[in-house]
């Protein structure tokens, strides 16, 4: 074998044990039982374990790694073989300054997704869809003190947190030196009492343009010993690849300032510097074939109409409902996934849509769902938005059989997901709704799995248990979300605009998705 030919293999094989040593690390599986041509997702990985893998990737390679690649060539054979034929870009005049990019109070432009969420509150403040929450059931009494310390700790460390909203040619963040929120403290006599109030304080709107981003709110019950504790953050600034380190850093800033000492003073990444990380993967983008996919594949998406249409007038807050799911059910999917080669996300996926299709007599709709855009190690330190908002086209025929339908779905999510780096504005300028449309021309639905760590809040001498409050808003006219646990149990929650869909649907919408879950298990 001529020598250079035995370098290239040697480099091969390099390569290859490189991408399964980053699937090992992040998924845990050993690195000798990562198959060559088996797809992450068949592996069980989540989307944003495969954001870490990609991530790792990066780092490791010293070359960004679209996200999306990870998609498009989902096994370590075709990522390998995908990056032996491409170049690390070297445009050295193309890519900001270094010092500039760690200037703590350097501006940053906003991702198309954040530009548009701030726009949005531009033209109504009040709006509440973009308010993201968190809460915790906490057995005892925390020190105040310690907690509003920890507060402006993460205030300050986190710039999106603090942070002026501005348009100036472009929509962009400012790192400003606002306040932190004072944490909004509340005395009252039962859970209940708590439980409302929390709801209230966390649904006020914010004011992007002054730095008023996000709040606190701490609620002791008298008649008993335990406290509520809660934030809110606009979703311009928040994301649920955030919640995790959030809580996280306001558990270990709380620990440390209630012992008498500081916490880690560590900055977390510019602004500027999560701008480049979000966009260094382009060069190495096929965005016309990205777009090529989108023109088709939203070209007869149809709207969505809600048997009984809405409940209330237009303006009426949002409202819930919950549900368990079977016990064994995520287990059972799981199962189904692995055997069929799929992630989990596709059955459920799967189930909604057929469910969705079932109620609605409609087939031509599209389902909305956030993709976790977290492939730098840059964004896993950052507290931000970094998704995007895919329309998928899962099946719809309620009469095609369970494996069908799946590997049907998972084929169109894994499609939608390696062209995620066109934004869904410019999606939906594709399918452009006439100027009179009140609705979202792409979808009238979401789903979401939330698999990822809502964010544990470990407050030295204190046992806390994360919960959800009542959303103050949703972002789509019915917003379905099933919660996976710990336990192995999973709650179904839908969130629902009730001047657009009713109660009663979505309480048949629950009934019906369980139902059919079911029957894919059986």
């Amino acid at each position: 074998m001529p020598a250079g030919t035995r370098h290239d293999a040697s480099a091969g094989a390099r390569l290859r044990r490189t991408i399964a040593e980053s699937v090992s690390e992040v998924t845990g599986t050993p690195v000798g039982d990562v198959p060559a041509d088996v797809t992450l997702t068949a592996l069980g990985a989540t989307s944003l374990e495969i954001g870490r893998v990609c991530a790792r990737l990066g780092t490791v390679l010293e070359r960004p790694v679209p996200l999306s690649q990870m998609y498009r060539t989902p096994t370590v054979e075709s990522l390998a073989a995908w990056l032996e034929t491409t170049a690390p870009a070297a445009d050295a005049d193309a890519a900001p300054a270094a010092p500039a990019l760690h200037a703590p109070d350097a501006q940053a432009p906003l991702s198309a997704t954040q530009a548009f969420m701030f726009m949005k509150h531009v033209f109504n403040p009040g709006d509440l869809s973009l308010h993201c929450v968190r809460s915790w059931r906490i057995a005892g009494r925390p020190d105040r003190a310690a907690l509003r310390a920890a507060v402006a700790h993460v205030h300050g460390k986190h710039r999106y947190l603090s942070a002026e909203y501005q348009f100036k040619d472009v929509p962009y963040a400012k790192p400003v030196d606002v306040p932190a929120p004072p944490l909004a403290e509340f005395l009252v006599e039962t859970e209940k009492d708590a439980r409302a109030v929390l709801a209230r304080e966390l649904a006020r709107p914010f004011n992007l343009v002054t730095g008023q981003v996000w709040r606190a709110v701490f609620v002791a019950v008298r008649q008993e010993h335990l406290t509520l504790f809660g934030f809110a953050v606009h979703h311009v600034a928040f994301d649920g690849g955030s919640a995790g380190l959030m809580a996280g850093d306001l558990a270990r800033a709380y620990n440390a300032f209630k012992a008498g000492a500081e916490p880690d003073p560590a900055p977390a990444p510019a602004l500027a510097a999560v701008a480049a990380a979000r966009d260094a993967h382009l060069p190495h983008v096929d965005l016309d074939a990205q777009r090529a996919y989108w023109r088709e594949a939203v070209r007869d998406v149809t709207q969505a109409d809600f048997p009984g249409g809405g409940e209330a007038p237009r303006g009426t807050p949002c409202r819930m409902v919950e549900a368990p799911l079977p016990d064994g059910t995520v287990t059972g999917v799981r199962t189904l996934a692995r055997r069929l080669g799929v992630s989990p996300f596709a059955v459920y996926l799967s189930a909604y849509g057929q469910t969705m299709a079932e109620l609605t007599g409609s087939s031509g709709f599209g389902v909305g769902t956030p993709v976790n855009r977290r492939g730098n190690t840059v964004m896993f330190d950052t507290v931000g938005c970094a998704i995007d908002i895919l329309c998928l086209r899962p099946e719809t025929d309620p009469q095609t059989p369970v494996e069908e339908a799946v590997t049907g779905t998972a084929r169109a999510v894994l499609d939608a997901f390696a062209a995620q780096d066109v934004p869904v504005s410019e999606v939906a300028d594709m399918k452009r709704a006439p100027a009179s449309a009140s609705r979202n021309a792409l979808f009238q639905t979401m789903f979401v799995l939330q698999d990822n760590n809502p964010g544990d809040l470990p407050l030295d001498g204190l046992r806390s248990d994360f919960f959800r409050p009542d959303y103050p808003g949703v972002a789509s006219e019915v917003y379905t979300e099933v919660w996976p646990a710990a336990d192995g149990s999973a709650r179904l929650v839908i969130g629902y605009q009730p001047d657009r869909a009713s109660g009663d649907f979505c309480r048949s919408l629950a009934e019906r998705f369980t139902a059919r879950l079911t029957t894919y298990l059986a």
